[in-house]
């Protein structure tokens, strides 16, 4: 005999059981429209400033000053001189970037004010050694340890065999022979 399927009865879309709904929560619309203003102000907020000029002039004009030499402070850059004169060529240096003077043509007139001073300031000739010598001291640290944590790990530690054989193969056959 065959077995029968069972089937569910079909039911209308309008009798099936029906899940809760979950509750909404009501928010009257003043504060939907608060909560929105709030959102838009945040978002304008955040928004990015445009970069104006004055911005880029004035990262020009550090960037002139700490490389130019004094020649009214021997060893010192422009930015770091407290001469009245140094100040007076920071002044001299900022207005010339606010017309769009180029920094070529700015150097030019610097140096036609001090002919016989060269205003460049000489790079490091011994800035890469402290760098390379702390690299070469600390690799040289970390080969030397793991020697050391290596060395440590392949010590063998005397058997009582190797310490004294013929007293302990001695002690074994007396110990063999009581069990016998």
């Amino acid at each position: 005999m065959a077995k029968s399927r069972a089937v569910a009865p079909r039911v209308a879309c309008d009798e099936m059981p029906r899940w809760p709904q979950p509750r909404r929560h009501y928010v009257p619309p003043m504060h939907r429209v608060v909560g929105t203003a709030v959102i838009v102000i945040a978002a304008l907020g955040c928004a990015q400033q445009p970069v104006d000029d004055t911005h880029r002039d004035v990262r020009k004009v550090q960037s002139i000053v700490r490389h130019t030499a004094s020649p009214f402070c021997p060893g010192k850059a422009l930015d770091s001189c407290p001469s009245p004169q140094a100040a007076t060529w920071r002044r001299d240096i900022h207005a010339w970037v606010s017309e769009g003077v180029a920094e070529p043509e700015i150097r030019q007139r610097l140096q036609a004010r001090v002919p016989g001073f060269d205003l460049t300031i000489p790079p490091a000739k011994w800035g890469w050694t402290i760098p390379t010598t702390a690299v070469v001291l600390s690799s040289a640290w970390f080969v030397v340890m793991a020697r050391r944590l290596r060395r440590r790990s392949t010590v063998t530690y005397p058997t009582p065999a190797d310490a004294d054989g013929a007293a302990f193969d001695a002690r074994l056959d007396e110990e063999l022979a009581r069990l016998d």
